[in-house]
């Protein structure tokens, strides 16, 4: 006998499919017609049955081409070849081919656990979440996740473990279901039942009667006092369920369904999401083996992406890899791409994902499809429901149906679709709803996000309200906030998608949506930086914009340059946006902009010409009386002339803009004034009132959600610690302040941060880390071309190697240092000639 799984009568739907069946069986078994003949005539015999059948009638039994069928031969035959307990599977089978039952009557109830191919990966808290629990404590856990999870295979490996600790051993009961069968209906209970009683002994007779309260009751009376272990794998729903559960302490149901069985209420739920990428690996090696996965891991990355660490897509494209060794895993991995292009899956991965989506509404169905082709990462009710165009309440039960149906996934307020649902349900939008109306859906989604972005940043920084006073705005139903912090969420869990949809809109020829989405997350991206979206916004932007609109987009990306620290790019790109101002004849722009040109030229180094720049755009804001504006300049030009080393004029500007910016509500500035005053105070001595500076800045800083300014003043606050002899949390403040500009994207905040973590590392005694650090910072700091932070680390490092005893080198980088300084004309030229160089 082989170790194939049995024949079973499940789906035959003719006289000749079941005969064909009972062919399958005799193979199974490997016996011949004659001793087939001889053990039916002995069963019978033992039974007490005076009809033996002749040899011919059991050889005819098993003819192709059958008219009918004896249903007591057939039940023999069966019972010979596969054994007693499948009788019933094969009567009911029967029946239904008479007309007598439904095919979902038709069900097989195994005594044993299901096995699974390879070894058992990943799922280890889940696992230990189920086998922890106390043994008295049996119940009901109910498995759930989409297609193709392995909820199956989880399933049977708890029972297993289960089985291994002599756990729920007196009765073992398995069905499958049927829930998403994509041929056979779901299993009737009552059938099931039927298949559990008899599995406990009741005879035939004694169940026909039964009702399905009925059986229910007998099931649990046979089942008391008994330790049980049951499996439903792949239910429908809880109603096909709830029948089947003896709720009894001894006993251990696992429910395995694709929906979430809330209906379930005393339940512990387990829900399965895909695997990590760890278990992924893990999952390929045990297929295919470590040195064929060490050998291509680039591919092999590639291909746990591709398939979106679905365990069941997995699993097809290691069983492919393991039957061949023609095909590479880059073969693999392009087949799998090309299939994504296509919008196709493999036919095991479509089949699981069809009958999923086939049991859904046909609103449901729609929704899903236009979610696919939603230009972005995840969602929240809002951008569905005006994807949809309905309104949000409607949307939200239509999504509470598709999380249900583990179609789409729920993460706190947000939803998303697997990869692989989204080409599946994409395809099937493609094939039933027109191309126009997909794109007019998607549009009401790109009006409802340029709106609500724009009220999003008119809550935030309501002084700019000004700002895009004459830029058009969509019609569409924006959100309202109830506050700053809300709004900052919303921009923050939209920013990605917003920038996604940047990239569809410009590709669609929506070039208006690209550039004044661009345009009104100016302000966004100066607090929160994040420069590769802002790049790729900007840049989208760039490509479609002209006149008045690319000077405003060309400066925007400018000063995304700058904040990345580039200055010298952000200086070409800015001179770029001037022109186009020029060429529009609109003066007030670039008199506006000299104010930024300012900013790039001090982060050159360059303060002496920075300070006309900032000048001429002063007078600009006072002719205009543009508060806002003001303010910002007399920041500008304290910062200044606080590099020069002019410190009473810088107070001066700096308590100026200090009471003007907080006039006009512009907390941007007000955090970098106060920022500027501390590092104002603390070059003059006055550690105290620097503090009180920094500390304020910090505050506003955190309540506005500035990230790049909160690093520089945790950064500055680190410095003073220093002074105080606090070396390690100054060391904290350093590398907080480093971890949020390289969030964020600001080479120049990192630079900054880094060379003062190294001088407290040197003022802690730790010279040689200090050296390392500084190497680094001085690499950066070439990358970034800013020249006031490239001589800050080489006076540092100069420092560093004196003090592990490299005076040789120490004087060459002192050198270095001076002569950028001294060209600069900032004060620390004349502290690095102070330094102790040694004799030549």
């Amino acid at each position: 006998m082989t170790e194939e799984q049995p024949p079973s009568p499940i789906g035959a739907r003719s006289y000749d499919e079941l005969s064909q069946r009972l062919r399958q069986a005799l193979a199974w078994a490997g016996l011949s017609h004659r001793e087939l003949h001889r053990r039916v005539r002995r069963l019978r015999t033992a039974r007490g049955t005076a009809d033996l059948p002749a040899y011919n009638t059991v050889y005819r039994c098993l003819l192709p081409g059958r008219k009918r069928l004896d249903v007591e031969l057939v039940v023999d035959i069966a019972a010979v070849l596969l054994g007693m307990d499948v009788a019933a599977e094969w009567r009911q089978a029967h029946r239904v081919i008479t007309g007598d039952a439904t095919e979902a009557a038709v069900i097989s109830v195994a005594d044993h656990l299901p096995g699974g191919t390879g070894r058992f990966v990943g799922r280890q808290e889940q696992l230990r979440q189920v086998l922890e629990a106390e043994p008295e404590d049996a119940g009901v856990w109910a498995i759930s996740g989409m297609a193709g999870i392995g909820k199956t295979r989880f399933a049977g490996e708890v029972a297993r473990l289960l089985a291994e600790r002599d756990r729920f051993a007196d009765v073992r009961l398995v069905v499958n279901l049927r829930g998403f069968d994509a041929d056979l209906p779901a299993a009737d209970p009552a059938a099931v039942l039927e298949g559990f009683l008899r599995r406990l002994g009741a005879s035939g007779g004694e169940i026909g009667c039964l009702t399905l309260a009925d059986r229910s009751a007998l099931f649990r009376r046979l089942l008391d006092g008994r330790r049980a272990l049951i499996l439903l794998d792949n239910a429908a729903s809880a109603d096909q369920v709830l029948p089947l559960l003896p709720a009894l302490p001894t006993c251990l149901v696992l429910v395995t369904s694709r929906r979430r069985l809330a209906e379930l209420t005393d339940a512990r739920h387990v829900a399965l999401d895909v695997f990590t990428p760890e278990e992924s690996v893990e999952l390929l090696r045990d297929g295919i083996g470590d040195e064929r996965v060490d050998a291509e891991r680039g591919e092999a990355a590639d291909i746990i992406e591709l398939v979106g660490r679905l365990p069941l897509a997995l699993a097809l494209v290691t069983r492919r890899l393991a039957a061949s060794d023609e095909w590479t895993m880059a073969d693999h991995r392009d087949r799998l791409a090309d299939l994504r292009t296509m919008l196709r899956l493999d036919d095991g991965v479509e089949v699981a994902l069809r009958t999923s989506y086939d049991e859904l509404a046909e609103p449901d169905r729609i929704l899903l499809g236009l979610l696919a082709t939603y230009p972005g990462r995840d969602f929240d009710d809002h951008a569905a429901a005006a994807l949809a165009g309905v309104e949000v309440g409607v949307v939200r039960r239509q999504l509470g149906d598709l999380v249900a149906a583990n179609m789409v996934t729920a993460r706190e307020s947000r939803f998303e679709l697997h990869d692989l649902v989204r080409v599946f349900a994409e395809k099937r939008v493609r094939e039933s709803v027109q191309a126009r109306v997909r794109r007019t859906a998607v549009g009401r989604l790109l009006d409802f996000q340029l709106a609500t972005t724009r009220t999003a940043l008119v809550t935030c920084y309501p002084h700019e309200a000004e700002r895009w006073e004459d830029l058009p705005t969509p019609a569409a139903r924006a959100l309202v906030f109830d506050g700053a912090d809300e709004a900052m969420a919303w921009l923050d869990a939209e920013r990605v998608n917003l920038v996604v949809a940047s990239g569809w809109a410009l590709s669609e020829g929506r070039d208006e949506h690209v550039t004044r989405l661009a345009c009104v997350m100016t302000s966004y991206f100066e607090a929160r930086v994040h420069v590769s979206d802002a790049l790729a916004l900007f840049g989208n932007a760039v490509r479609v914009a002209s006149g008045v609109t690319r000077g405003h987009v060309l400066n925007g990306l400018a000063m995304t340059h700058w904040q990345r620290g580039n200055a010298a790019d952000s200086l070409a790109v800015l001179q770029d946006a001037i022109k186009e101002f020029d060429a529009a004849g609109e003066s007030d722009y670039v008199l506006n902009l000299s104010g930024n040109v300012g900013l790039l030229l001090a982060g050159l180094g360059d303060y002496r010409a920075a300070l006309p720049c900032f000048r001429r755009a002063l007078e600009f804001a006072v002719a205009r009386n543009n508060e806002s504006f003001r303010a910002r300049q007399l920041c500008n030009i304290g910062v200044a002339e606080m590099r020069l080393g002019n410190h009473s004029a810088a107070v001066d500007h700096l308590s100026r803009a200090l009471e003007t910016t907080r006039a006009s509500g512009d907390h941007l500035c007000e955090c970098r004034t106060l920022d500027g005053l501390g590092t104002t105070f603390r070059r003059m001595g006055n550690d105290t009132e620097a503090w009180a500076c920094y500390e304020q800045a910090l505050d506003v800083a955190r309540q506005t959600h500035n990230r790049a300014d909160e690093g520089k003043v945790l950064n500055h606050l680190g410095v003073l610690l220093v002074a105080a002899g606090r070396f390690d949390e100054a060391l904290a403040h350093h590398r907080r302040a480093i971890d949020l500009a390289k969030e964020i994207g600001s080479r120049e905040g990192a630079l900054a941060a880094s060379t003062d973590l190294a001088a407290t590392l040197l003022a802690a005694g730790r010279a040689a880390e200090a050296v390392r650090c500084l190497r680094q910072a001085i690499d950066s700091a070439n990358a970034a071309d800013s020249r006031y932070e490239l001589a800050r680390a080489q006076s540092g490092l100069a420092d560093a190697l004196f003090a592990v005893g490299d005076p040789v080198a120490a004087r060459k980088h002192w050198q270095t240092a001076h002569a950028a300084f001294t060209e600069m004309g900032v004060p620390e030229a004349a502290s690095s000639m102070a330094s102790p160089l040694p004799s030549t």
